[in-house]
This record gives structure tokens, C-alpha cells and sequence, in this order.
């Protein structure tokens, strides 16, 4: 019955019903019905694979769905997207449904939110569930035929348009959205599927790695390192002459690190890994200082306190201090901790007894290259499966920024995390998957009435 109900009317299929399916199915609607058309002449169907739509905005930001973030959207896409040509990419999208549409929208309906002092915006309640129940009435007063437990195993063009195989049940389409994610955390159901679709339709896949994900080490950390946390550090990743760094905080996990420079710098590192090359992870404790400056200072402090151990120097030296004269010993900012001085005396093969006064030339430049250039691992692994986000995808190149339709198929789309951009930790990827939905639901309704898009929705 419900196959004769869709063939009556022109229809618009969207796969995967995740942030950037479910606004596309509420953006399409809306804009239909600005251009007058009754929702009796649009089928909007929405195929979710899993039992439950939203599965990973459910967990987003540790469960409290970290929606997007504060600021402008020329600072949104500079901060959040560090790579120029995602940031043209994504230009038109979040410009034409920005942050604060998406507060203002979500706002309509009730929900409360909160931008804290780094710029991350969350509900008030700290809930990601009132957020998907807020989407699951929007979806519902779109009069969206949402589908769950159907996952399309087939996409072929046809003369009137698309077919789409899920098990057993066959779906024609005017025009579809691709909106099924990436592959990252696949126990939230986002295991590529996208991707095989684009590919059977003809479009190019940039290889999929993780983004946003721990790194594990060969080797895993000192037990007495495990818990750690080295704030404010730069974090390096070297491959055979390549490198790539990034400043923040590092957590030190029993299978290796973790935490937000981590975070931000793994998509680097799986390019690295991914290549066959080892990768190595260090940290500078003193980044903005150079060598010389911090072999200067450690020569005044044995000179000022000869007697004192450099065990209990490093203790008291202030970590990743911010004056770049010279590190300033009385600072009130963190030490390095405690844990970590005996790392680094042992990394620079100096023995805990030895005192400032007592330090050898060698000794001390020994020590100067160990607190630049602090050894924690070799990369094992970046799991994707613990990945908040998937880079790699559908290649943008394909894909028209300005209405997300494909330039290989009229009436294709593709939105959200199937593209090949990563955002930043912050709510960054979150806003880009609903701005992408929204356009390419906004223009596929347009499209299928023959109506020209404005040049700013």
C-alpha cells in the first residue's frame, strides 16, 4: 500500500536519517511549501538503516550534543576547518544556514542553549536527547515518512529517475539525498555505506580515514604516565620527513593518547600511518621557546640554585609557559608533573641525584633537546571505530557547493560526514552536517518544481 501512496507522487528519497538526512528532509518540506506546493504532491521518504534515526548525534559530545559553535561564520570555518579548500567548500552552506539559523530554529521549538567559554554550544540541559526528540518532531510535522531498519543496498538511475534496493523492498525517487555519514564508530551504524553508493553512481571516494581519534601506541605508555594530562604542549607527529603539529591538551591513556591536540592532529596521523610509514609522537614542553633560550635559562637556574636537584627543577618549572624570553620559574602556571620529570631525566640519560651545578655541557643540552622533543610513542594504530568523525569520502570536486547536487547525476546529492572534509573538536562537524542537509534538501525541492534557486536561502 505504502509503495502505490509513493508512486502518485513525486518523490524525494534521502538515506540516512542522521543530522544531515534529517534536515534535509525538513528543509525540503519547508521550502516546498514556501513555493505553494501541498504536501500531497511531495513524498519526502527518509531511510534509516538502524531501529532509531540519530544514532550518533546521540552520543555527540559525550552525550551532551555538542551542537555547533559560537562566532561568526568567517571565524566558524577558519577555526573549525583547517584545510583552505573545505572552507571554500563549505562557505555557501554555512552562510546560507548558519550557527545562528540553527539556534533560532531549534529555539522555535523550545530548546535552550548555551555557549560556553571556548565557543561550544550545548542544550542547557545537557541532554543530546531532547535535541533528537526535537528533530523527530520536526521530521514529523514535514509529514516525512521515516523508515528505519532499511538499509539501501542498490542505487541506479532510471528514465523517471533513481530505484533504491533495501532488502526486499524497492523505492522510486525523483531525486535522492546521500546523507549517511561517514564510517567512523561504526556501532552507531555509520559504516560507509555512502561511500559504496556514491562509487556504484559513478563518483570518485578520497580513501577514508580516521579524524577526531586517540592514537595507541607499539609500545603502550609507563603505567605512571597513564592518566596525565600535558596541557597547553605542542604535539608532533613525525614520518620520514613529513610532520605535522598541533597545540593543546594531551591525555596519556593506558593504550596511548588522547585528548583534544590528539584529537585534532590524528587525521594527519592516519594519512601518515596509512602510507606505511612509522609514525612517531613527541611532545615540546616549552613550544615558543627556542633551544638556546631554554639552555640560557636552565644555566641561570644552576648558577641561582646550584644545590637543587634538576629532578626537583623540572618539578617546579612552569609547563608550556607563555613569555618567550624565557621560561619563568615562579610563574603560577602549571609545573611540569612530577611523573613526567622522571621521564624526562631518563629520556636525557641523566641520573635523579644529579643537581643543576652538577650538570655537564652534554648533560644539559641532552636535557634542553628531551623537554623540545619528549618521546611518548610509535603509532600502532588510529581506530576508526573510536573516530568522532571519518575524513576521506565523496570527493568535493564533484559536488556543487552551492546546492550540494552532484555534477555527475541531476537530482543526486550528498551531504554530511560522506563528504571529504573534517572539522575540528568543537561542534564544527555537527554544523556542517546540518547546513549541508539544509541546502540540498532546500535546492532538490526546488529543482523538482522547476524552480530557480536564490542566490542566498
Amino acid at each position: 500500500m505504502q509503495k502505490n501512496n509513493l508512486c502518485k507522487k513525486t518523490q524525494l528519497l534521502i538515506i540516512g536519517a542522521g543530522a544531515s538526512g534529517m534536515l534535509a528532509a525538513i528543509s525540503a518540506r519547508r521550502t516546498a511549501r514556501s513555493l505553494g506546493v501541498a504536501d500531497e504532491r511531495l513524498g519526502i521518504v527518509l531511510l534509516e538503516r538502524n531501529l532509531k534515526p540519530g544514532n550518533k548525534i546521540a552520543i555527540s559530545g559525550g552525550g551532551h550534543c555538542n551542537l555547533t559553535h559560537d562566532g561568526d561564520v568567517k571565524n566558524l570555518l577558519e577555526k573549525g576547518f583547517l584545510r583552505k579548500n573545505e572552507q571554500r567548500f563549505l562557505r555557501h552552506a554555512i552562510h546560507t544556514f548558519s550557527n545562528a539559523d540553527l539556534l533560532a530554529l531549534f529555539g522555535r521549538y523550545g530548546l535552550k542553549t548555551e555557549a560556553r567559554e571556548d565557543g561550544r554550544v550545548f542544550p542547557v540541559s545537557g541532554r543530546a536527547g531532547e535535541v533528537l526528540d526535537l528533530l523527530r518532531r520536526m521530521v514529523e510535522e514535514s509529514g516525512v515518512t521515516l523508515i528505519t531498519g532499511a538499509r539501501v543496498e542498490r542505487l541506479e538511475c532510471a528514465a523517471f529517475g533513481f530505484v533504491l534496493q533495501a532488502g526486499e523492498r524497492r523505492f522510486e525517487a525523483d531525486a535522492v539525498i546521500l546523507a549517511t555519514g561517514g564510517a567512523s564508530w561504526g556501532s552507531a551504524g555509520t559504516t560507509g555505506d555512502g561511500n559504496r553508493l556514491a562509487a556504484s553512481m559513478g563518483h570518485a571516494i578520497a580513501p577514508v580515514m580516521s579524524a577526531l581519534a586517540p592514537n595507541y601506541f607499539t609500545v603502550p605508555p609507563r603505567a605512571e604516565l597513564v592518566g596525565i594530562t600535558l596541557r597547553n604542549i605542542l604535539l608532533v607527529a613525525s614520518a620520514e620527513g613529513a610532520s605535522d603539529s598541533r597545540r593543546g591538551d594531551v591525555l596519556i591513556s593506558h593504550r596511548g593518547i588522547s585528548g583534544p591536540a590528539c584529537l585534532s592532529l590524528s587525521r594527519s596521523v592516519a594519512g601518515f600511518h596509512a602510507s606505511g610509514k612509522p609514525v612517531a609522537i613527541s611532545v615540546d614542553l616549552f613550544p615558543g621557546h627556542e633551544a638556546g633560550t631554554l639552555s640560557a635559562f636552565i644555566l641561570d637556574q644552576a648558577a641561582r640554585h646550584g644545590t637543587r636537584q634538576v629532578r626537583t627543577f623540572l618539578q617546579r618549572t612552569p609547563l608550556a609557559p607563555e613569555r618567550h624570553d624565557a621560561p619563568d620559574a615562579s610563574s603560577s602556571t602549571e609545573t611540569i608533573p612530577n611523573a613526567f620529570a622522571d621521564e624526562i631525566l631518563r629520556q636525557a640519560g641523566i641520573d635523579r641525584e644529579v643537581t643543576m651545578s652538577g650538570l655537564t655541557k652534554a648533560q644539559r643540552l641532552a636535557l634542553v633537546s628531551t623537554l623540545k622533543r619528549l618521546a611518548l610513542g610509535t603509532v600502532r594504530k588510529v581506530p576508526l571505530d573510536r573516530a568522532e568523525v571519518s575524513a576521506g569520502g565523496v570527493a568535493l570536486g564533484e559536488i556543487d557547493p552551492k546546492t550540494m547536487q552532484s555534477k555527475l547525476h541531476p537530482r543526486l546529492y550528498c551531504c554530511g560526514e560522506l563528504l571529504d572534509y573534517a572539522g575540528e573538536v568543537g561542534g564544527f562537524n555537527l554544523q556542517a552536517a546540518f547546513s549541508t542537509g539544509w541546502l540540498a534538501g532546500s535546492h532538490a525541492a526546488r529543482t523538482l518544481f522547476d524552480k530557480p534557486q536564490t542566490a542566498h536561502e
